[in-house]
């Protein structure tokens, strides 16, 4: 989740290249996120020993997990 927040950070940087400091919140993530045409997210499955695929909605909320934990 921690690579998605980058990708959009970098996203930022290369939209605004003299702002020495960004900021943003999370609905922008979000935005970010819903206008990508392909995010999906693999995860293991020991117990199966295959990956399932999560979408955007599930990254999404992984997202705002983490960044409340972050923010605590």
């Amino acid at each position: 989740m921690e690579g998605v927040c980058k990708i959009y950070e970098e996203h930022l940087k290369r939209q605004n290249p003299n702002t020495p400091s960004i900021t943003y919140d999370i609905s922008q993530l979000f935005d970010f996120i819903d206008q990508l045409a392909d995010l999906s997210c693999l995860v293991y499955q020991k117990s199966t020993n295959t990956y399932a695929p999560y979408n955007k909605e599930w990254i999404k909320e992984k997202i705002y997990v983490l960044l409340r934990r972050q923010a605590q």
